[in-house]
């Protein structure tokens, strides 16, 4: 017996198409959600809709106000830093577990993630907006970061681990953005997670771990735009002007 597939409900589909253009930067940074145009925009009812916003107000991708609404957050590149820091802290753990632990299994689910990032990377001319927009580089990329510390056993460390990852999206997505009228820097996004991999399939926790570091530095800095080094003690970003906030 054939089992229908149960189509999303209409709260879930909200949630989805909101997410997707928040973090696509669809709404400029400090624009207010108004309910009844969102009604416009995706054809759903203001209750699916309402229950989304909360629903990623939680997930702090929305701005909830008191007595104002739901607004779309600014970039706080304080925010960022601050994120690329914990980021370190935790997947390098998970990381050096991993790799520690590594089995056949996990090394082909890794090699598999890799070749499905390398066919959904970049190509094409400066300012090829496919890559900015690819449904299959975001989702191959989510894939790649949670299978390479899926070794780990710490549940809650691979919890935070993924919070953390979508409290990075919009950054991520800002990246992308610039990156793709640099075809230099789109082609290091790539080789960024290559040698990462080729470090822990060699059993090289150290050198994984620092190459890991390596591309959160580069997608700190390209983001804000400042210089950053790690610290001496390899537990955090410190910045080259440390005078002035990030």
């Amino acid at each position: 017996m054939v089992q229908s597939v149960r189509a999303p409900s209409l709260s879930q589909q909200a949630y989805t198409e909101l997410r997707r253009d928040l973090v696509r930067g669809v709404f400029e940074p400090g624009t207010k959600l108004m309910i009844s145009e969102l009604q416009n925009r995706y054809e759903l009812g203001a209750m699916p809709l309402r229950e989304a916003l909360n629903r990623l107000s939680a997930e702090q991708i929305v701005e909830k106000t008191d007595q104002r609404g739901f607004f779309v957050p600014a970039l706080n590149y304080e925010d960022f830093f601050h994120i690329q820091n914990a980021r370190i802290v935790i997947e390098s753990a998970a990381l050096r577990e991993t790799v520690a632990n590594r089995t056949t299994d996990w090394e082909d689910r890794m090699v598999v993630c890799m070749h499905r990032l390398e066919r959904a990377g970049p190509s094409g001319d400066a300012g090829d907006m496919d890559f900015i927009f690819s449904e299959a580089w975001a989702e191959n990329h989510r894939r790649f970061h949670t299978t390479l510390i899926s070794g780990c056993s710490n549940t809650r460390l691979l919890s935070f681990a993924a919070n953390l990852f979508e409290q990075s999206a919009r950054y991520r997505m800002r990246r992308r953005k610039i990156s793709s009228l640099r075809p230099p820097a789109r082609a290091q996004l790539v080789e960024e997670h290559a040698v990462i991999l080729d470090a822990a399939l060699a059993g090289d926790a150290e050198t994984a771990v620092d190459r890991l570091v390596d591309h959160y530095r580069y997608s700190l800095e390209i983001v804000s735009g400042r210089k950053v080094r790690f610290s001496e003690d390899k537990t955090r970003f410190v910045l080259l002007d440390p005078e002035t906030p990030p």
